[in-house]
């Protein structure tokens, strides 16, 4: 992958301001749902939380750090688990060599390790697909890209490639198909359906032979204006109303088995400018309630419910605030953690890695402190057993 295609430190997906605009004559109704009465929470006391994050070369060197020095501090912070990205533009241009380090790397140093799998990798632009199998920027708006069949061969074809070169890999734990799949996504908003993702997952879970478990994971932002731009299935009036939707969230849980997990994107303040103004979408006052709710939803059906992205970053509207951002802080980080915690999660892995040690780097070390005082607090966590 090369630089210039991340388009900047904090910008993980755009959001088009064409969506916004249409989504604001729907402001007025959106408050509707805050008439519905919280869920009380009835976890008791929480258990340790097994702390994760992810990590990304390509984030890491735009941030001028070597991705190998990146990746050691990241291990000797003792994270239960790190999550990769297999990014298929730059293994098919340039071979598997770096992941090779990481996963080799991860292996030595008794690091447990989750592999995403298939077209969409972690940050932006969200799908690398290499330009000799498919140019995606063709292809029209919002559509569902597993429909090109040539795609679909192809990505299977990468899928297999890639479980079996890390399936004996000791310290792998689990296999991530696809990043965020029943989100659109990426300048087009793109999607993948459920029949293609059934595809992939039945193709890792006979070429692993570990038993891992799989994760297909979902956008969560949960602010029901703005989250339309990434719900293919458009407007939701039962969502505003404050009921349930069928969303990516449902979709995903539908596509798993018992003992598999439902990775849930958390970000609770996104910066985005509209008609030329910087403004801060936030998540609404009953986040926690509703991320609550889909964990027992996942509990009940026998699977697992993990954080795979917790915002732990900034997301602002432009770059020229990343050292002083309005989205997040350390003081942020800390309560969305605790919320989370409080709504029954056990696994957390938190999103910036790479910004924290930029941060460090630029001698402020708040970010890292604060990772490192969670990580602390939470040290009685179970060791994550790899399956091999």
């Amino acid at each position: 992958m090369t630089l210039p295609r991340i388009q900047s430190l904090v910008l993980r997906r755009r959001v088009q301001a064409v969506t916004i605009a249409l989504l604001v004559p729907f402001l007025a109704v959106a408050p509707l749902h805050l008439l519905m009465p919280a869920t009380a929470k009835a976890h008791g006391l929480s258990a340790p939380v097994q702390v994760g994050t992810s990590f990304s070369p390509a984030r890491a060197a735009y941030l001028g750090l070597d991705y190998r020095s990146a990746f050691k501090r990241l291990e000797a912070m003792h994270f239960r688990v790190i999550r990769l990205g297999s990014y298929w533009d730059e293994i098919d241009q340039d071979g598997y060599s770096q992941l090779d380090w990481l996963m080799t790397e991860a292996q030595r140093a008794h690091q447990p390790i989750v592999l995403t799998v298939g077209m969409k990798a972690l940050g932006w632009p969200e799908f690398f697909v290499p330009p000799s199998v498919l140019d995606v920027s063709r292809l029209n708006a919002g559509q569902d890209v597993a429909s090109d069949s040539g795609l679909r061969d192809a990505t299977l074809g990468f899928v297999q490639d890639t479980v079996l070169r890390y399936r004996d890999n000791q310290e792998l734990v689990a296999w991530q198909v696809e990043n965020e799949p029943f989100n659109r996504a990426g300048p087009q908003r793109l999607w993948i359906d459920a029949t293609f993702l059934r595809d992939e997952i039945k193709s890792v879970r006979q070429l692993d032979g570990h038993h891992r478990p799989l994760i297909v994971n979902a956008f969560s932002h949960f602010n029901l204006v703005f989250d339309q731009a990434s719900a293919r299935q458009g407007f939701d009036l039962r969502q505003m109303l404050g009921f349930d939707a069928d969303g990516a969230e449902s979709d995903s849980l539908s596509v798993l088995k018992p003992g598999d997990v439902l990775g849930l994107d958390v970000y609770t303040a996104i910066g985005y400018q509209f008609l030329g103004q910087d403004h801060l979408s936030r998540a609404d006052a009953d986040w926690p309630d509703r991320l609550a709710r889909l964990h027992d939803l996942a509990k009940r059906q026998g699977k697992q419910a993990w954080i795979t992205e917790a915002q732990a970053e900034p997301w602002e509207s432009s770059g020229t605030t990343d050292t002083n951002p309005k989205s997040t802080s350390p003081q942020a980080m800390r309560s969305i953690f605790e919320n989370l915690k409080d709504s029954g999660y056990t696994t957390i892995l938190f999103w910036g890695s790479e910004y924290w040690l930029w941060r460090q780097d630029q001698g402020d070390a708040r970010w890292t402190d604060t990772i490192k005082t969670i990580l602390r607090g939470e040290s009685r966590a179970p060791l994550m057993t790899p399956s091999v």
